[in-house]
């Protein structure tokens, strides 16, 4: 893409599962960076945060320490 005499190319990473002998498959892709590109021949790569993966993860580990935690207090309420 580009804007004035400014380049802007954006970077992502793929991950694509296809099934052997089955049509079709599954591709996902995540933004990873974007590259910018000036007049003067300067070039910057600038990181693009996956902030949705990080909730993802935190919601994870949330849920892992709850079932914990819930594990716990039942094993004890039974005397166990």
């Amino acid at each position: 893409m580009s804007v004035g005499d400014t380049e802007i190319v954006p970077l992502a990473r793929s991950l694509c599962i296809q099934l052997p002998g089955f049509p079709g498959g599954l591709i996902w892709n995540r933004p990873s960076a974007v590259i910018v590109r000036t007049a003067d021949g300067q070039e910057r790569m600038l990181p693009v945060p996956d902030v949705t993966r990080q909730k993802q993860l935190r919601l994870l580990g949330m849920g892992l320490i709850g079932s914990l935690l819930i594990w716990l207090v039942l094993r004890r309420s039974r005397g166990g």
